[in-house]
This record gives C-alpha cells, sequence and structure tokens, in this order.
C-alpha cells in the first residue's frame, strides 16, 4: 500500500511539474515574440537610423537603459527633443510605440544581467 501512495505522489508530482513548465515555456515564447516585433517597429518606424539596432546610439543617444515611463517615452517621441524630431501617429502608432517601448526595456533588462 505503501507503494500505491508513493507512486501516486510521483505521478502526481509530474503532472503539476509538466503543466507548469508548459506554461513558463508558452511566457517565454510569448515574451520573445513580443520582443521580435519590437525590434522589427523600431526598424520600420526607422529608430535604428540614429539609436543603433540595439538602441545603444549611433548618431543619436544611446537609449540604454530606459530610464523613463511609457508616457514620458511616448511624450518624448511625439513632441521630439533635442535633434530628434516629433513623430505623429500617422507615421508612428501608439501600437508600434508599445512595442517599440517593450523592445527598449527589454534590451535594459537585459544589459543589467551582464
Amino acid at each position: 500500500m505503501a507503494r500505491f501512495g508513493i507512486l501516486a505522489l510521483l505521478l502526481f508530482t509530474y503532472l503539476v511539474s509538466a503543466g507548469c513548465a508548459t506554461k513558463l515555456d508558452a511566457g517565454f515564447i510569448s515574451r520573445a515574440d513580443d520582443t521580435l516585433q519590437g525590434k522589427q517597429a523600431f526598424s520600420d518606424a526607422g529608430c535604428v537610423m540614429c539609436h543603433g539596432p540595439s538602441a545603444r546610439g549611433a548618431t543619436g543617444p544611446s537609449l540604454i537603459p530606459m530610464e523613463r515611463d511609457y508616457a514620458d517615452f511616448k511624450s518624448i517621441v511625439r513632441e521630439g527633443i533635442g535633434e530628434m524630431p516629433g513623430q505623429e501617429e500617422e507615421n508612428v502608432a501608439d501600437e508600434q510605440l508599445v512595442l517599440i517601448y517593450e523592445f527598449v526595456v527589454s534590451m535594459s533588462q537585459s544589459s543589467h544581467r551582464r
């Protein structure tokens, strides 16, 4: 009888672990996909021309680390700052801005881990 209890406990633990792993893997895939979409939006919007492909700067300043919240980021993109001209929504949609912001934040987080 004790063997049955141990086997049942092992089976239960395995099933719970397998379910958790699937959820974690799906979350990782979702974040990776969001990062790829953000990188594409960063490129499509022309941000790479000044800020470089990794947002670490080129002719324009590095955006890493991103120290602004989304509202400030959006305001700067829309109104411009320094030599950067403002971008109207017709040029860079709000949905693209969210993806771009998340991409830059993810690049900032990955640079903190190094």
